[in-house]
């Protein structure tokens, strides 16, 4: 401690050989030698930053699509297993501080980065010959493209000029046009444009979708490629994702429709999470979901289910109560038609009049009267609920108009305590 200051703490030293640190750190810090080091290696990263931020800049890098400051987030990153052979030209302590000088050679970090830089454009240029060779099988083309990209967007700040082909290219110019062509070749379709649903039904649909890429050449289905739905209007279930067989087919498969709301529709398009799970390069995973792919939209023409009362009291149909029975129905949602045979459901209310007597010491006509009531589907006449509701009874001072209450009190019934169990457990899910 009692040795002289060094020269190189009262002015810092320049050489344009090396990068320099000069770093202080207090001596009660814990681990302080291990932390002065960290702290040079961070200085030093910088210095490598503003340099290659000032070459980046220059070859007008974020043009072409890459932010220059995470660029320089990833090859500082990058850079750090090199970092770690700082040489120490000398240390300095005082009873309270902790001095350190570290370098770095330039011309041994620049050697560092070209063996980096060759051996990724070596695997990068395999990458790139098996991306223009995937053309039924882009979904692996478009992997082997993303991995090319990683392997050399760390190096954008230098020359990446090699041949291909025979002819002389920027490898990261290639890769990165190649990313930017796919929205325009790749085309996503639905068999159909629009389609018929009934809201809240199970009524499973599916729809064909197709996926193609097009060369200079050629069209060719994609093979083994991940789609997903989503709806940009409207609410339901379905499979959010599909891959495409050897055709390059696949399916969208519709569940329930849980909306009333029409039109509705659902969008289709390459589905970028496949390509990006397990991806760490932040870089390529912005430029990759900064694609925009057109998506395939199909309409849903979509109604809520429709049905047709069959009623009757004592054989006779269509009474005023009836009214009564198609207000409820309309209020759980339903469309009552008139046309049984544009319905989805037969809604079967037969009443009739058990008895109609006489009660003298009231001066009053007691009627009784018993319900059927049965749910079918319209289409095949399959029955799907059915019970009965015996024992309504009513009084009026007139045999009419007894009868007449029996009908009005077993509707009401009916309402009260099937057709919204009737709806709700066989129709509306």
């Amino acid at each position: 401690m009692a040795k002289r200051q060094p020269e190189w703490i009262v002015e810092r030293p320049y050489n344009n050989e090396y990068y320099i640190a000069i770093v202080k750190v207090p001596r009660k810090a814990p681990n302080y030698v291990e932390l002065a080091r960290n702290n040079a290696i961070l200085e030093i990263s910088t210095q490598i930053s503003v340099q290659i931020d000032s070459d980046i800049a220059l070859k007008e890098t974020e043009e072409n699509g890459i932010p220059s400051s995470e660029i320089i987030s990833r090859i500082r990153s990058s850079s750090k297993n090199i970092l770690k052979d700082l040489q120490l030209v000398g240390t300095y302590e005082t009873k309270n501080d902790y001095w350190a000088y570290y370098r770095l050679s330039k011309s041994e970090y620049s050697a560092w980065r070209k063996a980096q830089c060759n051996q990724a454009m070596a695997q990068a240029l395999n990458l790139l010959a098996d991306f223009d060779s995937s053309t039924s099988n882009i979904a692996s083309g478009i992997a082997s493209l993303l991995h090319g990209l990683e392997l050399i967007v760390d190096y954008t700040d230098m020359d990446l000029t090699t041949l291909y082909k025979g002819n002389e290219i920027n490898l990261y110019n290639e890769l990165f046009y190649r990313l930017n062509r796919l929205p325009e070749n790749l085309s996503v379709k639905f068999a159909t444009n629009e389609i018929d649903i009934v809201a809240k039904q199970r009524e499973r649909k599916t729809v064909n979708i197709a996926v193609s890429y097009k060369t200079v050449s050629k069209e060719y289905p994609c093979s083994n490629f991940p789609v997903c739905f989503n709806f940009s209007s409207g609410k339901g279930e379905i499979i959010p994702q599909a891959i495409t067989d050897e055709n390059g087919k696949a399916e969208l498969i519709i569940n329930h429709i849980t909306s009333f709301s029409n039109p509705q529709f659902i969008e289709a398009k390459p589905n970028k999470d496949f390509w990006l799970v397990g991806r760490e390069n932040t870089v390529v995973k912005t430029m990759f979901n900064n694609l925009q792919f057109m998506p395939a939209i199909l309409k849903l023409n979509v109604r809520r289910p429709k049905a047709y009362l069959e009623y009757s009291f004592d054989n006779t149909p269509g009474t005023d109560f009836r009214n009564i029975l198609v207000k409820k129905l309309q209020d759980l949602d339903l469309e009552v038609t008139e046309n049984q045979n544009t319905s989805d459901y037969t809604f079967k209310v037969d009443i009739y009049n058990r008895s109609t007597n006489y009660l003298p010491l009231l001066n009053q006509y007691s009627a009784t009267a018993d319900a059927y009531i049965e749910l079918l589907q319209t289409g095949n006449g399959k029955s799907i609920y059915n019970t009965n509701i015996t024992g309504i009874k009513s009084t009026a001072s007139l045999p009419e108009i007894a009868r007449k209450m029996s009908e009005l009190n077993a509707v009401n019934e009916i309402c009260d305590k099937v057709m919204f169990m009737l709806v709700e457990q066989y129709i509306m899910f």
